[in-house]
């Protein structure tokens, strides 16, 4: 299953954190982590203990080299915890968001398999100006037939869509009494990699080929700048 990213808590120890100013207080402290994470990052990443894997922000090391690299990041990663405190916890398991940039450490990892998917961005508003500011400039004839979709129907909104490739890795680990697990679907590249190899550790990389899209459910776009394609939403 692909992952999302655990939700934002403001920490417990800042004073009334539903306030407007307690709120204020937690994006403060949570700029100030992110600002370390950066530095830290900067000196400390690619690890110098393991081994890159092919071209990619992936590193693999036995027990004892993954354990002491993540134990550098430990103060930072208990930090971001404070934040995201339903991070990598039952039910769901969900990782720490990719924008804190904090490698994703995996262990007892027996098989990875690389590829490359062709996907789509999404995002939706509610207004053209929205629109054009997080999607840049369309024609005056664009602008109108998106306009059209709001002066219609006050509920409507449009929906932009952006394609790239998503590159990923299924890492295939096992459970403590050797049976091999269900693998998980791990987005990568910004937050990098670490992981655990057991032995005959194998890598899969099929990344020349990239996997077909699944048929887009919008057709005919309303406004195309050859990066966001427009669509009223479904």
């Amino acid at each position: 299953m692909s992952k999302r990213s655990a939700a934002f808590v403001a920490p417990s120890y800042i004073d009334d954190p539903i306030s407007k100013e307690g709120k204020k207080h937690a994006k403060i402290l949570l700029s100030t982590l992110q600002e370390d994470i950066a530095s830290f990052r900067n000196e400390q990443f690619p690890p110098d203990i393991l081994r890159q894997i092919r071209d990619m922000p992936i590193y693999e090391g036995n027990l004892a080299e993954v354990q002491a690299y993540q134990h550098r990041w430990q103060n930072l990663i208990e930090r971001a915890m404070a934040f995201y405190p339903a991070a990598y916890l039952p039910p769901d398991f969900l990782p720490l968001p990719a924008s804190l940039e904090i490698p994703q450490f995996i262990y007892h990892v027996q098989r990875l398999h690389l590829t490359k998917t062709r996907a789509k961005e999404s995002k939706s508003f509610g207004s053209v100006g929205a629109l054009t500011d997080k999607c840049g400039d369309y024609t005056p004839q664009e602008l109108e037939r998106m306009a059209a979709v709001f002066d219609n129907d006050d509920e409507a909104r449009l929906v932009a869509h952006r394609e790239f490739i998503d590159l990923r890795a299924y890492v295939f680990c096992r459970d403590t009494k050797g049976e091999m697990l269900e693998p998980e679907r791990i987005r990568f590249y910004r937050t990098g990699l670490i992981v655990h190899a057991l032995p005959d550790f194998k890598i899969i990389d099929s990344r020349q080929t990239p996997r077909k899209r699944r048929n887009d459910a919008y057709s005919n776009p309303l406004a195309n700048n050859d990066v966001w394609k427009i669509y009223r939403k479904k």
